[in-house]
């Protein structure tokens, strides 16, 4: 059958739309973000093409939702209006988790409400102090939405539905050598078959304290399999550090006998301890192995009534998933006086050093330095001292690069009053993200200036420093892209005038920052150039969260919440903004092959339409 010139040129127009430069933007049939940091290896990455360096400048927004004022949910003192948590997105359904401890379930094409949950809490017979809303996320798991509750249980909710799938109750009562209290930081659980890991036992950073531990439950049972301490029992034990850590277990600071003291207990209250920290565990599935940080010790910026390096806070913890036990722990600022918790996430990564590949655990703590550590070993691969970070008066925190520490001192040079840099923000205040052979970090400046108080009574509020002020001033950003390999730092960013809180997310040759000037920018993962800025006009506090919504398109959702810095109790609902990238920037080689090809096809056309009007002339 002969081609007719009207088709010909009807094909080479129909090529022409399929090879035009939005056709090679290839799109992403089911992108998930399934943890508080993306995945179970807490990267802060996601797998997808749509969002790239082409598409960043152009986001366009989908749908917003305002959140409602928060109501005061039974058991809780007080409350923070809206969200501080990543959303998850999961299946085209996003997920995210209220101050007030309500979960919604939102239509992710829509932005409509599918269900809510709000829990009832039980706090009856359970050490728990004064409890403020401040949830830190979620996880989903094997089809359920996983949250940890103020009253000491972990929670499961059926994605689909919001109905209650499994609660596990009580999980700080009882605590062997605990004569503290509790508080709530709504750390996400994490899983190894199946083993649910529970790091939600957060202290006091006051002197009533209570004796952290991460504990693991089958959730197929609902019972306990173990649970491992991070500070000795109320009481103390001189041989804390040696009997904790028996070979093969092993770490980077020697023995101290009689470290935290006797915890200072009076009346049977304890007046130091620490917790698991409040980030995003780690694991490690092959291995076998759950990477956990940990608090700094309470309380803070005084240390009269625990001598020692306080072993096992500000630590990174490598332990067996299936038994508990510690493999080795890392600690980055022993005998801490400055609130320079390793809080945020710990990540891992294949890194190759040597010729070697193995597995690294990455982690930066507000000490303002940035660790890889060998998975198996616990050994330092390298360490980054971001150099745009000012140091003043935190001297302990230096111990990994010099091998020194008081651990005596009970208080910062024994001054009343001094300026600390890092502040009690520490160097970092932010989850890292690691992609394509580079780990992105968050370094600010944001120096503090603390008065000394005394500590010889016990409550959570008794904390050894009165008077905080901070140095907003003189706060500035620098964002860094490492090499995994050396640690090098390959490119900077800077944002001058404001801290930096949330996290980094990386995507398809795209780091993103959301920042407190209102903006969310979008870096070339390898040159550390802005490839696109969305205003979004209120500062903030949370980072971008990347999925797909159920016809898979890419959507970046990002929260927006208090006005001021570390205001997360404020009257302020805040909302949850889903934006969606635009037309891609045409690259080279697709107009080349367009080209190509429609010349082609216009030559084909041409000569059909000559030999069909020589044919007419016979």
């Amino acid at each position: 059958m002969s081609r007719s010139p009207k088709s010909a040129v009807g094909a080479s127009f129909l090529l022409l739309l399929l090879l035009s430069p939005s056709a090679f933007a290839a799109s992403s049939s089911s992108v998930n973000w399934t943890n508080d940091n993306a995945n179970p290896q807490g990267t802060n990455y996601v797998e997808q093409t749509q969002l790239n360096p082409g598409t960043a400048d152009s986001m366009q927004l989908a749908w917003s939702l305002q959140f409602p004022v928060a109501t005061l949910t039974p058991g809780l003192n007080a409350t923070g209006q809206g969200s501080i948590a990543p959303p998850l997105l999961v299946d085209g359904t996003v997920y995210v988790v209220m101050n007030d401890l309500e979960v919604l379930a939102i239509n992710s094409a829509t932005g409509s409400t599918v269900w809510t949950f709000t829990p009832v809490l039980n706090r009856s017979g359970l050490p728990v102090a004064r409890l403020a809303g401040h949830v830190h996320g979620l996880t989903y798991h094997d089809g359920d939405i996983w949250m940890s509750l103020p009253d000491c249980s972990a929670l499961a909710l059926n994605a689909a539905t919001g109905a209650q799938a499994m609660r596990i109750t009580g999980i700080c009562a009882g605590i062997p050598g605990n004569a503290g209290n509790y508080d709530y930081s709504g750390t996400p659980v994490v899983f190894y078959r199946d083993l649910m890991v529970w790091t939600a036992s957060s202290v006091s950073e006051g002197t009533d304290a209570g004796r952290g531990f991460v504990a693991a439950y089958n959730i197929t049972t609902g019972w306990l399999v173990w649970r491992w301490y991070v500070s000795p029992p109320s009481g103390g034990d001189p041989n804390w550090d040696s009997d904790s850590c028996p070979p093969p277990c092993h770490g980077n600071i020697s023995p101290y006998s009689g470290d935290w003291g006797t915890l200072g207990t009076q009346d049977g209250r304890s007046k130091a301890g620490a917790s698991p920290g409040w980030g995003q565990p780690a694991v490690d599935t092959g291995d076998g192995l759950v990477f956990v940080a940990t608090s700094q010790p309470s309380p803070d910026w005084n240390a009269t009534y625990r001598p020692g390096p306080d072993l096992y806070s500000d630590s990174i913890i490598a332990l067996n998933a299936s038994t508990g036990r510690m493999a080795w722990f890392f600690q980055t600022t022993p005998h801490d006086l400055y609130d320079f918790d390793c809080g945020w996430n710990v990540a891992l990564a294949n890194i190759t050093v040597g010729g070697r590949m193995s597995t690294a655990v990455l982690k930066a703590c507000k000490n303002g330095y940035v660790y890889a550590l060998d998975a198996k070993s616990g050994g330092k691969i390298w360490e980054f001292d971001p150099p745009t970070v000012a140091r003043l008066n935190t001297g302990n925190a230096d111990y990994t690069l010099t091998g020194t520490y008081n651990a005596t001192e009970k208080w910062v040079s024994g001054a009343k009053g001094y300026e600390q840099c890092p502040g009690i923000n520490g160097g970092v205040e932010s989850d890292i993200s690691v992609s394509g052979g580079r780990l992105f970090v968050a370094t600010h400046n944001f120096c503090a200036f603390v008065t000394a108080a005394s500590v010889s009574a016990v409550g959570g509020s008794v904390s050894g420093a009165s008077g905080i002020q901070y140095d907003f001033v003189h706060s500035n950003t620098t964002i860094y892209a490492l090499d995994l390999a050396t640690g090098r730092s390959d490119w900077s960013y800077t944002l001058a005038g404001i801290p930096y809180r949330g996290w980094l997310t990386s995507t398809d040759g795209l780091v993103f920052a959301s920042t407190l000037g209102g903006d969310i920018i979008a870096l070339d993962a390898s040159s550390g150039a802005v490839d696109g800025t969305t205003h979004v006009g209120s500062p903030l506090y949370e980072g971008v969260t990347i999925g797909s919504d159920t016809s898979g398109n890419v959507l970046a959702l990002q929260l927006t919440s208090a006005p001021t810095y570390g205001a997360f109790t404020s009257a302020v609902p805040g909302a949850l903004f889903a934006f969606r990238p635009g037309s891609a920037q045409p690259s080279l080689i697709p107009w080349l092959l367009l080209a190509a090809v429609t010349g082609v096809l216009t030559v084909a056309a041409l000569f059909l339409h000559s030999k069909s009007r020589s044919s007419g002339a016979k």
